[in-house]
C-alpha cells in the first residue's frame, strides 16, 4: 500500500514535533506563542515541501523554516506595543545550528562496529548485570528504584552497575581491538 504525500507529511511532523516544539519553546517565552509559531512552521513547510531535498534531514529543514518564524515574531514585537524578551537572530541561528549538530545521526563504520561490540558484550554479561544495566539504561530507573525491585542496596546496585560498565568497556575495547588487528 503506497502511502500519499499528505500521510508521510502528517508521519513526519508527528515524529519531528516534540523536537521543533523544545527549539521553538527555548527561544520563545510565551508557550502559546511557541505553539502558534510552531503550528506556522508546519503550514509553510507543507507549502513549501516541494523544495525540501530528500537529501539532507528533515528535522534540521524544519527548524531552519522555524529559526525564520522566530526571527519575524521577534520582529513584529518589537514594532508592535508587546514587549518580549527576545534573542537576536545570531542567537536563534546559533540555536537551531547546535541542535543540527547534536541531533545528527552518527555516520560511518566505527559507530555501526561499537554498537556491534555492545550488544556481543552485552550478551555476555551475566544475567544480573545486563539486568541492572538494562534497567539502568533502557528503561532510565535510577539506583534507589532498581535497588527496592531487586530486593538490594542502592550502594550494591551502583557497585553492580559500576564493575558491568567496566566490563562492557573492556570487552568493547577487546573486541574492536581484534577487528582493527584482522583489517
Amino acid at each position: 500500500m503506497e502511502r500519499t504525500r499528505e500521510q508521510l507529511f502528517a508521519v513526519l511532523l508527528r515524529e519531528h514535533e516534540p523536537g521543533l516544539l523544545a527549539f521553538v519553546r527555548a527561544c520563545v517565552y510565551h508557550p502559546g506563542d511557541a505553539d502558534d509559531l510552531v503550528q506556522d512552521t508546519f503550514l509553510a513547510a507543507w507549502q513549501q515541501l516541494h523544495e525540501y531535498d530528500l537529501d539532507r534531514p528533515f528535522a534540521g529543514w524544519l527548524r531552519g523554516i522555524a529559526k525564520h518564524k522566530v526571527i519575524d515574531y521577534f520582529r513584529a514585537c518589537q514594532t508592535g506595543r508587546r514587549r518580549v524578551h527576545s534573542l537576536p537572530p545570531e542567537a536563534v541561528a546559533a540555536v537551531a545550528d547546535e541542535l543540527e549538530r547534536l541531533n545528527r545521526p552518527p555516520r560511518g563504520e566505527v559507530y555501526r562496529d561499537c554498537f556491534a561490540a555492545l550488544r556481543t558484550c552485552l550478551e555476555a554479561l551475566p544475567e544480573r548485570d545486563r539486568e541492572v544495566v538494562e534497567r539502568a539504561y533502557r528503561q532510565r530507573q535510577n539506583c534507589t528504584t532498581i535497588a527496592d525491585q531487586l530486593g538490594h542496596t542502592a550502594d550494591a546496585v551502583r557497585k553492580r552497575l559500576q564493575r558491568a560498565r567496566a566490563a562492557l568497556r573492556d570487552c568493547i575495547l577487546s573486541k574492536l581491538q581484534m577487528e582493527a588487528v584482522d583489517v
